[in-house]
């Protein structure tokens, strides 16, 4: 895209009023995004540290999705905030476990695979209920371990808990968030649901009450208006607010669809001058909202984000 910035000069977020917009992309090291997304100067690519600098020289923020895939250790998240600006903030995807899905448990820390049942280490992917309680709780304290030293930093914007695709409403979410309250009341946490049945007739009202309640944010997500996913209503239960631009390629419903070409979508200006007139909209409501771009394919995520950001400016 070949900005000319100076590294020296670190990003802001947009002020709207009394509300601060930080316009981010979901992972600033996806390989892809690294290699074909024509966003990082080439003396800039192959190194981490002048690469996240880079990035926090263009955009205020960024979504952590390797927390997903994977837990990450303290010293990684101590690093990360030595070479960012002081105002930079990071949002942190949930991991696996902890949000309904399965994952590899060769990918548990050393510190936790050993804890694991030797019967439960060969499958390729295990769920929270099939672990034992010592297990899910070490995941949690890992988890969390990597997200105080964000938030003791001063750069700690959420906690990303996106529910499993296909997952229709059920009040078994609710006792799960409710479970592992004593993590979740010390961060500011975003819910993301992915079926439509959430924001259908009474189930609506009782789950956006129920993140009232509770002062978490709904997650709005942008994505292709098909089959079971929900659509792209915007509800405010929390003095903040998150909108996820996932694209909006039909390969989202494909069985099996490799990620690249899920996520391979660029937003066009018709597409993204209504969500800009939204959050302006919604900037006299909110002290914070978070703007972040998932369609990280050859880097179309950069160039959105720095498209909306040009139109709010």
């Amino acid at each position: 895209m070949g900005y000319q910035l100076d590294l020296q000069q670190p990003a802001q977020p947009l002020q709207l009023g009394r509300c601060q917009v930080y316009v981010g992309t979901c992972s600033w090291a996806d390989p892809n995004f690294v290699k074909e997304g024509k966003f990082y100067p080439r003396g800039v690519r192959s190194d981490p540290q002048a690469r996240l600098q880079f990035y926090a020289s263009v955009f205020p923020t960024v979504e952590i999705d390797a927390t997903y895939h994977a837990l990450q250790p303290a010293d990684r998240a101590a690093k990360w905030v030595s070479w960012t600006p002081d105002q930079f903030v990071f949002n942190v995807k949930a991991f696996a476990l902890m949000t309904g899905h399965e994952t590899n448990p060769k990918r548990l820390p050393p510190e936790i695979l050993p804890l694991v049942p030797e019967h439960l280490r060969d499958p390729d992917a295990v769920s929270a209920n099939m672990l034992p309680e010592e297990i899910v709780t070490a995941c949690w304290d890992y988890f969390a371990a990597f997200i105080d030293v964000f938030k003791q930093a001063g750069k700690l914007g959420h906690v990303l808990f996106q529910f499993p695709k296909g997952q229709a409403f059920t009040p078994e979410v609710f006792a799960h968030l409710d479970r592992w309250q004593p993590y979740l009341r010390s961060w500011p946490i975003g819910v993301e649901i992915r079926h439509r049945s959430w924001l259908e007739g009474e189930a609506r009202d009782t789950f956006l009450g129920y993140l009232r309640e509770h002062g978490y944010a709904y997650v709005v997500p942008d994505m292709a208006p098909m089959a079971y996913l929900p659509p792209a209503d915007v509800e405010i239960t929390a003095p903040w607010s998150v909108i996820r631009f996932h694209g909006r390629n039909p390969a989202m419903m494909q069985r099996r669809a490799p990620t690249n070409r899920v996520y391979d979508y660029l937003y066009g200006e018709e597409e993204l001058r209504p969500w800009m007139q939204k959050v302006r909209e919604l900037s006299s409501e909110l002290d914070r909202m978070y703007l972040l771009f998932n369609n990280h394919y050859r880097g179309q995520s950069a160039r959105n984000a720095r498209e909306i950001a040009l139109m709010l400016d």
